[in-house]
């Protein structure tokens, strides 16, 4: 073989080379694009629960503060019941698909309910907790039309004068009647007011 045949002989050869060189490059590229796009996917459909969903330090610091006002009704809160409610203000925002921003709406909450004649120091911490989940409830199902202290004060007036200071009987009965009390009095609903107010077991206190 003549010298220039070896020289293109050896050419083809480093060409050949090259181009599985390349080509395996390529393929190990597009792999790890694969990999990338398929971790991507999955890190894309967030669990709102490996998130912080509210801020803790500031709530319990407004509760700490809130304190002060709450104890004119008799109402203080321990710091074993502060921390119980933080946690039940998170569980309530992951259940919502929620998240707030500073102390959020607990401490409005506990300032409008603390002057109910039906809430003692003894079941303060608790009927807390228990608003804050059906505050969250009947917010999402009136599709955040009413602002947070109009809803607080629309629950508060069903709390005292339908429900007659049974949380219990707040959560246990269907949600669409409590709704149905909240669009009617903020003028959403065209109801009667005895339909809402004399169905499953509730009564018109104001007659």
């Amino acid at each position: 073989m003549s010298t220039r045949n070896k020289i293109k002989a050896c050419l083809l050869t480093l060409r050949t080379k090259n181009d599985i060189i390349k080509a395996r490059k390529n393929s190990e590229k597009m792999a790890h694009n694969m990999y990338l796009t398929k971790r991507n996917r999955e890190n894309s459909l967030i669990n709102i629960s490996q998130f912080p969903v509210s801020d803790s330090v500031a709530l319990k610091n407004a509760l700490i503060e809130l304190n002060n006002t709450t104890v004119e009704y008799g109402l203080v809160l321990t710091v074993k019941q502060i921390n119980s409610l933080t946690k039940a203000v998170r569980n309530a925002l992951i259940e919502s698909d929620r998240i707030e921003l500073g102390a959020g709406i607990m401490p409005l909450l506990a300032e409008e309910f603390s002057s109910s004649i039906f809430i003692k120091q003894e079941n303060y911490a608790t009927v807390l907790e228990e608003l804050i989940h059906i505050f969250f409830r009947v917010k999402t199902a009136v599709c955040d039309t009413v602002s947070d202290r109009e809803l607080l004060r629309l629950l508060k007036d069903f709390y005292e004068n339908k429900a007659m200071g049974s949380v219990e009987l707040m959560r246990e009965k269907d949600i669409d009647l409590l709704v149905k009390y909240i669009e009617m009095e903020n003028g959403q609903n065209d109801s009667s007011e005895g339909d809402v107010y004399e169905s499953d077991g509730y009564t018109d206190e104001r007659a």
